[in-house]
């Protein structure tokens, strides 16, 4: 490959790798205008979690996706080690993310149910 074509490569690279990462801060930023309207009409705080950690894992995804674009461009072993810290880190924060996720989601489908257990007792109650 020519010094042009390494150097349009790298330069498309770039740009791709920078949209990809605009494209996940939109994601997160749009989710979290989401928890705060949650939060706002009284959804309660545990669907807003659940909309931040929707939100944090695509934007992960998609940053993730970045990351390993950038891969093809790295040059060194001190260029490799930090990706694959950065790599280990993101990986680290999904997991993280989805935990929460998983966690807020099933405190929310408890709260429903005892709250239709509830609302059949009243009715039950009231008859």
């Amino acid at each position: 490959m020519s010094g042009l074509e390494s150097h349009l490569l790298v330069h498309g690279l770039t740009v791709a790798t920078a949209l990809i990462e605009l494209l996940a801060a939109i994601v997160i930023a749009y989710h979290v205008a989401l928890a705060v309207v949650l939060i706002a009409k009284g959804k309660g705080v545990d669907a807003a979690r659940m909309a931040m950690a929707e939100g944090v894992l695509a934007g992960l995804s998609f940053s993730v996706a970045a990351t390993l674009l950038k891969t093809i461009a790295l040059e060194d072993w001190a260029a490799i080690r930090m990706f694959a810290f950065v790599l280990a880190l993101r990986t680290l924060l999904k997991m993280v993310f989805e935990r929460e996720r998983n966690s807020a989601s099933s405190r929310v489908q408890r709260r429903l149910a005892f709250a239709q257990t509830q609302r059949s007792h009243e009715g039950m109650s009231g008859a």
